[in-house]
């Protein structure tokens, strides 16, 4: 929350939702060792993950702020690509 104050506007939490599928899989694994069906272990980690996002949601404060996201066309993408509207910009320091 610090650095989203500082401005941080990406944050990836990758990292969280690998290790809450892990610990699902491990969890699964472990209360039921003769069940090594991928079903199994995906159900689990499906709603882990979820959490995951739930949770960082909120922590980020972005939850409730889905009406703000525009759609846009692969080939609206496309075109600000080639005009370099989406090129990266370095914030001054």
């Amino acid at each position: 929350q610090k650095g989203i104050k500082s401005g941080v506007r990406k944050v990836n939490i990758d990292t969280d939702n690998r290790l809450a599928i892990t610990a699902a899989i491990r969890e699964a694994a472990y209360a039921d060792p003769t069940n090594f069906d991928p079903r199994h272990f995906m159900k689990p980690s499906i709603k882990y993950m979820k959490q995951v996002c739930s949770d960082r949601y909120e922590q980020f404060w972005c939850a409730g702020q889905a009406s703000k996201i525009k759609q846009v066309s692969l080939e609206d993408y496309a075109a600000k690509y080639a005009k370099g509207e989406l090129n990266q910009v370095a914030a001054a320091v």
